[in-house]
C-alpha cells in the first residue's frame, strides 16, 4: 500500500477536525467545546512528550514546566499588551500600541519559540545524562520553574493572575463571529493536527529512524557515526515548542492562572500515560491513549468528581505497563502477526472489533460502576454498580484475552456478553431516557451479534491452545 504523503495527510486529518467541529456545534452545547478542548490539547501534550519519550526512549517528567512555559509567556504578553504606558518608553509607545495586543495565533508561534528555545537549553545541559538521571533532570527543570514563577510578581507569583477573555472572536472587519470557546477550540484542532502531522513525518524521514538508533542502543549508534546528542537536541526542541504551543491558549481557556493549576500533576502524568496506553511507537499511539483516557477522564469529572481522573489513569498505566507494555498499538500489532500473518482478513478485522467493543465498553463501565456505587440512594443501586463494575473488568479481561489469543478468552467472553443482555434490559427499566435506551438496545444487538460470532468454528480454531495450532499449521 502507498504511503499518505505529509501534506495529503495534514489535510485529512484537518478536514476530520473541521467535521468534528460542526458535528459538536450543530450539537450546540457548550461543555462539549470545553470538554473537547481538553482533550485535544493532552493530544497535543501527548504527541509532543513521544517524540523525546517514545521515538527516542529518553522519559521526560517536565511535560508540566514546558505547558506551564507557553501559558505565562501568553500571561506576560497579555500583560504588557494591556499596559503599555506603564511598561514602555514614551518613545516607543506609538509603535508598541500598534504591535500590542497580539492575537491568540502569534501568542501560540512565541510560545513554541520560547517553549522550543528552553527545551533546547535544557536538552544540551541534560541529555548527556541517561536512564533515571535525565528523568530526574527534568523533573527539576520543572520544580526550578514552578519557584521562579511563584517568585516572579509580573505574572501574579503565587497569587496567580486573571485573563479575562473576550465574549466572541471576531473575523474579517467583525463580519463574521464566533463563540470565544469556540474558536479555542478550532484553534486547539489545528495545533492538533499540526502535532500528529510532524510526528508522522519523523517517524518517517531519517531523522526518525536516528530516533530510532537512540531508542534501540545509543552506544551502538554512536559507535556507528550517528549523531545522536544534535538529534537528541532537535527532538528535545520539537517537544518542547509543541507543549508550549498547547499551553499559549490555557490562560484564556481557564481565565485565571496560577502556578499551581499551570505545573498541574495532571499535565505530567497524562503526558506520560497516554502515549505509554496507546502506544509509543507509532505516531497513532498517543492519539489513541490521549482519546481514550481524555474522554474517560472528562466523562468521570462529570459523573464522580474530578478527584478520581489520577486513580483512573494510574490503574491503567499500572495495567498496561504489567499486561501489555506496548501499549494498544503494541497489542494490535502482536495479534495482526498471530492471527492473520500472511494478511489482514475479516476474521482478523472481526475479532478485534469485538476486542475493541469489549475494551470500550470496560472502560465506560468501570467509570459508570463506580459513578453509580458512589451516588447510589439505596444498597440495592450501589449493589447493581458494583456488579456492573465488577463486569465492567471481565470486559476488560476478555479484550485482553482475544488479543493475545488466550483460550480461556472465547468462553469468558461469551459468558460477560451473555450476561450483559438482561442488564442492559435493567438499566433501560432504571433510566428510560430516549438516549440511554438507544444505547442500550445497540449495546443488545452488538452482545448477540457477537456471541454468534465467537462460536464460529474458524474463530473457535484461532483461539486453539497453541500446541494444537501448531500441529495443525
Amino acid at each position: 500500500m502507498r504511503a499518505v504523503r505529509s501534506p495529503v495527510f495534514f489535510l485529512i486529518a484537518a478536514a476530520v477536525g473541521a467535521i468534528f467541529f460542526l458535528i459538536i456545534q450543530a450539537i450546540d452545547n457548550d461543555y462539549l467545546f470545553f470538554a473537547g478542548y481538553t482533550v485535544l490539547q493532552f493530544i497535543v501534550l501527548a504527541t509532543a512528550w513521544n517524540i523525546l519519550g517514545g521515538y527516542c526512549g529518553y522519559v521526560n517528567f517536565g511535560s508540566a514546566a514546558f505547558f506551564a512555559v507557553g501559558a505565562y509567556s501568553t500571561v506576560t504578553l497579555h500583560k504588557l499588551g494591556a499596559n503599555i504606558d506603564r511598561y514602555f518608553p514614551d518613545a516607543v509607545v506609538p509603535l508598541m500600541q500598534w504591535i500590542l495586543p497580539l492575537n491568540i495565533p502569534i501568542l501560540i508561534v512565541i510560545a513554541g519559540i520560547v517553549a522550543g528555545l528552553i527545551g533546547l537549553g535544557t536538552g544540551y545541559l541534560t541529555l548527556r545524562l541517561r536512564g533515571a538521571f535525565f528523568a530526574i533532570a527534568t523533573l527539576a527543570l520543572a520544580v526550578v520553574l514552578q519557584t521562579l514563577i511563584i517568585n516572579w510578581d509580573f505574572v501574579g507569583g503565587s497569587r496567580g493572575a486573571y485573563i479575562i477573555r473576550p465574549q466572541v472572536a471576531e473575523f474579517v472587519s467583525a463580519s463574521f463571529s464566533l463563540p470565544y470557546i469556540q474558536w479555542l477550540f478550532l484553534l486547539m484542532i489545528l495545533l492538533s493536527v499540526i502535532a500528529l502531522t510532524v510526528a508522522r513525518m519523523i517517524e518517517r524521514s531519517r531523522l526518525g529512524y536516528g530516533f530510532a538508533t537512540i531508542r534501540d542502543d545509543e552506544l551502538a549508534a554512536e559507535a556507528c557515526g550517528v549523531p545522536t546528542l544534535r538529534l537528541k537536541l532537535i527532538a528535545t526542541t520539537i517537544s518542547g515548542a509543541l507543549m508550549g504551543m498547547a499551553g499559549a491558549p490555557f490562560p484564556y481557556y481557564i481565565g485565571y492562572l496560577e502556578p499551581g493549576s499551570a505545573f498541574g500533576l495532571a499535565y505530567a502524568v497524562n503526558s506520560i500515560a497516554m502515549p505509554m496506553i496507546g502506544g509509543t511507537t507509532l505516531w497513532a499511539g498517543p492519539l489513541i491513549g490521549a482519546l481514550l483516557l481524555g474522554i474517560i477522564q472528562q466523562i468521570a469529572t462529570v459523573t464522580i468528581s474530578s478527584a478520581v481522573n489520577l486513580l483512573i489513569v494510574g490503574f491503567l498505566l499500572i495495567g498496561f505497563v504489567i499486561m501489555a507494555p506496548t501499549g494498544v498499538v503494541g497489542l494490535v500489532r502482536e495479534f495482526r502477526r498471530a492471527a492473520a500473518p500472511s494478511g489482514v482478513d475479516a476474521r482478523a478485522v472481526s475479532v478485534l472489533s469485538i476486542a475493541s467493543y469489549c475494551f470500550l465498553v470496560g472502560l465506560g463501565g468501570v467509570v459508570f460502576g463506580l459513578a453509580a456505587a458512589m451516588s447510589a440512594r439505596n444498597a440495592a443501586l450501589a449493589g447493581l454498580g458494583v456488579f456492573a463494575l465488577i463486569l465492567s473488568l471481565v470486559y476488560l479481561a476478555c479484550a485482553y484475552g482475544l488479543t493475545k489469543l488466550e483460550s480461556w478468552s472465547t468462553l469468558l467472553t461469551v459468558a460477560a456478553l451473555g450476561i450483559s443482555i438482561p442488564l442492559s434490559f435493567v438499566f433501560i427499566w432504571l433510566d428510560p431516557w430516549w438516549l440511554n435506551v438507544t444505547a442500550q438496545a445497540v449495546c443488545v444487538v452488538v452482545d448477540a451479534a457477537a456471541i454468534w460470532y465467537l462460536q464460529r468454528g474458524d474463530v473457535k480454531r484461532l483461539y486453539r491452545p497453541l500446541t494444537e495450532r501448531r500441529v495443525t499449521s
